[in-house]
Parts: structure tokens; C-alpha cells; sequence
């Protein structure tokens, strides 16, 4: 048991010993998008279907504390509440009150311990930081794991940090402000518009935009030079363009392919194509042909029963495709299969590794040398996963009740922070879609809809910081469409 005694006014007791900082845990939101307490053995709970390859989805003010002195000694359980931020940047406060002097402001997607309580309620006592800091956060900016009531009142006095100079003058902007002066970002781009649409090259700085093409999943090579998109319709395949010389070339004739990458040295492409489709209807016995229907029918088109007259044409056509992954060369030479599954999505190469990442029915997973997928993450939620330079980081997108938002996990696949978090107030919560990293790993191109429902290209440090729109007034005129079936919207390379 920890033991404090509290005090109100200007006159705090000292702090409890610094207790470590949460560490990261695994989120496994439900159909509501409330965690659930975590426990070590916490899986994903499947919510959503895949999406098919083509387009298919779509606080209150509190009053201040007493002034009088109160000789109470309150015991802390040595059980604390883990508490996490709802909102893209939280202010703790030295006083439970929202006039009250900001000791601190810090990313809403980390963890906190809620230690105690404001007599009220309203306010939550927490720990934040590797020092063990404390300060008041609003109880309505957090969603407790526990009962707010089961945590002990107290009264104190939050003290800033002490933060060396030097780091304080580096630190970035919290999530959701825009830098003051807007970094130079290193490389360039290529984007799409839509699926099937214009596809756009544009140095990171802002110049050189201009139209190269039309496709689907754009991504550039390693080296800068080259950008490889897939077609859908006529001529249809996986295409590779020289930007240097605007030589258009088709390294594949294949049926609806998706997601191409580029293995690290250049030299050849992976991408995901229909290996077979199959036409039946859709029964409650499974999706079946005529033939077989007709058979459990008796051999008639039609069937009475029970609960009514039921004919072959009363199920709808239904088409199962089966998705394989394939690799050839950049020269469209060494053909080679893969890996064959019912659905995969938003393949990446790892950078230096001879390993891929996808997306599947049941979540992450990854195709190692010898050919055999291995889950990384069950979790049906995540989707479009992008493989940070290094390997060791990976940006997802994941579908949070009626929006999605983007979160960082590691290479073992466990979330370890949320990068992108509704605004604070009411109302329909923007979409945060389509990750990107940059060359160097430091920043992160998402697509958004947070601007009044228009979709605009936003950037954002790796952790989240300096959320704000990219390249505003080069982009302004380009309208984008995001059709929520998986698509790469951007690629960044050298």
C-alpha cells in the first residue's frame, strides 16, 4: 500500500515515488471502439469483414478544489486505473479546473495511470511521462478502464516537469498543431487520385507536380526512377513507367491485380492478382451452383416448404475470388508464385528482407523465404499496413465503430501508440486512411477527411506529432476519392 496524506491550497505534500510509464498494449477495440482492460494473454476480436478488392464500403467546465485544509489520510490501492487519452493532444492541469495553469501537454495516444480523483469526479489525478510527472487531466478527455468512482479523492498541487533546455527546444508540436514553420521533407511522391485514376509524381518540397499517368496503387522504386501502378482495364496487368524517359511498359498480363512493391534493390516486383473466380448464389447452405442447388432441390428449380416457396432465381449471384501473390522481375522475366489465398491485401516487401506482409481475412500476415504464410496479428480491424523503412515499425489503418484512425505497431504486430484520434466535440469523426512513410522514416502521409468531408493529403511525424496538410497550396486543386477498398493512395520514395 502507498499512503499520502493531502492537502489542498497552495500547500502540497510531496509526490509519491515516480511509478514506471504504462507500457504499450495491444488494443483490440469492439463494435463500441471501448478498450477493454488488457490482460496478458488479450487477442483482437474480429468486427469487420475484408473489403473485396473493388469499392465496396464505405466536457464540461469543474469547479476549484476547497480551500481550507484537510488532514485526511487517503491509502492509494497499489492497483491503479489505466486510463487513455480520446483526444489528438490532452492538457494537464495544476488544479482540477479548466482555468487552471497547463503543467504539461502531451500526445492523447498514450497510456496514463489515474491515480486519484477531484471530489467532483470531473478530474483525474495521473501519472504521465518517464519521470513519473503528475497533473490533472478532465475526465471527459480519457476513457478510464475501471470505475472512476473506485478511485480515491485527492487534492494537490501539480508541478511542471523540468525539462532541460535543449530538449525543450527541440520538442515537437503535439498531435493536431501544425509546425510553426513547415519542415523540408526529403524525396518525392507519386499518388493517386481514385482508383483507376490520374496518378501524380511531386517532389517533397512542392515542385515538379505533374501527371504521369493513370492506374491503380502507384508505388515508386527504391531508387526514385521508376513507378509501378496495376490496371484493371484495357490493356489491363502490372505496369512499370521510366519517369526519366515517360516509356511505359507491361511486366505482367494478369487478372485484377493489386498492391505491386518493389523488393529493396529494384530488381523485382510482388503483387496480388485473381487467380480464379468462382460464379455461384448465395444460400444458406454456402455459396453454391445451379447444379447443386438443383440437386438439394430434388432435382427441380424450385422447392415447397414449410416457410414458403423457394426458387434457384431467388438467391443472388455471388463471385468468389481466390487471390494469389506473385513476384517477377522489373524486366517481366522469372515469373514466380507465391502464396494462393482466399483474399490478400495491401502486400509490402520488407525493406532488406526477402519477407512480405499482406493483409488477410483474419488479419497481418507474413510470407517468410520458403513460401508459408505466418499470422503476425489476428485482428480483422487492421488494414493497409505499411512497413517503415528500418522493418521495425508498422502504420495500419483500423476501423473504430463508425471511423477509422491510424496506429503505429510494432514488428511483432502489437499496437503501440495511436496516431490519429477524432477531434475533440461531437459529430461524425473524420476518417484517417492509407499511411505512408517517408524515406528517412520520420514522417508519415495519410489521406483525410477531417477538412468539412473532402479528402486532402495530411503528413505527421512517426509519432503522431505536427499533424497538418501536406503541400496545401500545391495540392489544392487535385480532388481526391477514397473508395475503402484497401488502395494505396501515395508512395514515397528518393
Amino acid at each position: 500500500m502507498l499512503t499520502l496524506v493531502v492537502l489542498s491550497g497552495c500547500q502540497a505534500l510531496a509526490q509519491p515515488t515516480a511509478l514506471p510509464t504504462p507500457t504499450p498494449i495491444r488494443l483490440a477495440p469492439d463494435a463500441t471502439a471501448t478498450p477493454a482492460p488488457p490482460t496478458p494473454a488479450a487477442a483482437a476480436t474480429p468486427t469487420e469483414a475484408l473489403p473485396s478488392p473493388a469499392p465496396t464500403e464505405r466536457t464540461a467546465d469543474a469547479s476549484a478544489g476547497a480551500t481550507q485544509t484537510i488532514s485526511t489520510t487517503v491509502t492509494l490501492p497499489q492497483e491503479r486505473m489505466m486510463a487513455l487519452g480520446t483526444r489528438l493532444t490532452l492538457a494537464l492541469r495544476a488544479e482540477p479546473r479548466a482555468n487552471a495553469a497547463a503543467v504539461a501537454q502531451v500526445p492523447g495516444a498514450q497510456a496514463f495511470w489515474a491515480e486519484g480523483r477531484s471530489a467532483d469526479s470531473r478530474w483525474l489525478w495521473v501519472t504521465y511521462g518517464e519521470g513519473g510527472a503528475h497533473g490533472w487531466l478532465a475526465a471527459t478527455d480519457a476513457r478510464l478502464l475501471g470505475e472512476v468512482s473506485d478511485l480515491p479523492v485527492v487534492q494537490q498541487i501539480a508541478t511542471p516537469p523540468t525539462v532541460p533546455a535543449a530538449a525543450a527546444a527541440g520538442k515537437s508540436a503535439a498531435p493536431g498543431r501544425a509546425a510553426t514553420t513547415a519542415p523540408r521533407l526529403p524525396g518525392k511522391l507519386a499518388f493517386q487520385t481514385a482508383v483507376g485514376g490520374d496518378i501524380y509524381v511531386v517532389n517533397a518540397d512542392g515542385t515538379g507536380l505533374r501527371r504521369v499517368t493513370d492506374g491503380i496503387d502507384p508505388i515508386l522504386s527504391p531508387d526514385g526512377t521508376q513507378l509501378a501502378f496495376t490496371r484493371w482495364g484495357s490493356p489491363h496487368g502490372v505496369f512499370v513507367l521510366d519517369l526519366r524517359t515517360g516509356e511505359e511498359r507491361r511486366i505482367a498480363t494478369v487478372n485484377r491485380p493489386r498492391s505491386p512493391t518493389w523488393r529493396a534493390d529494384g530488381g523485382e516486383l510482388a503483387f496480388a492478382h485473381v487467380t480464379k473466380s468462382t460464379t455461384c448464389r448465395a444460400t444458406p447452405f454456402g455459396c453454391l451452383s445451379d447444379n447443386e442447388l438443383r440437386k438439394r432441390f430434388g432435382g427441380k428449380d424450385c422447392l415447397d416448404s414449410p416457410y414458403g416457396r423457394f426458387c434457384i432465381s431467388d438467391f443472388p449471384v455471388s463471385q468468389i475470388d481466390q487471390i494469389g501473390v506473385a513476384r517477377v522481375g522489373a524486366d517481366g522475366q522469372g515469373w514466380q508464385d507465391v502464396v494462393s489465398e482466399t483474399d490478400a491485401q495491401s502486400l509490402t516487401w520488407y525493406p532488406r528482407r526477402d519477407e512480405f506482409l499482406f493483409r488477410s481475412a483474419g488479419g497481418l500476415q507474413m510470407i517468410g523465404a520458403d513460401g508459408r504464410p505466418q499470422e503476425l496479428v489476428h485482428n480483422v480491424d487492421l488494414n493497409s499496413p505499411a512497413v517503415s523503412p528500418d522493418g521495425q515499425r508498422i502504420a495500419v489503418q483500423m476501423h473504430l465503430h463508425d471511423h477509422k484512425d491510424i496506429f503505429l505497431l510494432d514488428a511483432a504486430g502489437q499496437i503501440v501508440q495511436r496516431l490519429t484520434s477524432p477531434p475533440y466535440g461531437g459529430g461524425h469523426a473524420p476518417d484517417n486512411v492509407a499511411p505512408a512513410w517517408s524515406p528517412d522514416g520520420k514522417t508519415i502521409l495519410f489521406l483525410s477527411n477531417r477538412d468539412g468531408g473532402a479528402w486532402r493529403l495530411y503528413r505527421m511525424n512517426a509519432d503522431g506529432s505536427d499533424q497538418a496538410p501536406f503541400l496545401p497550396g500545391v495540392l489544392k486543386d487535385i480532388p481526391f476519392r477514397y473508395d475503402f477498398a484497401a488502395e494505396r493512395v501515395v508512395s514515397w520514395g528518393k
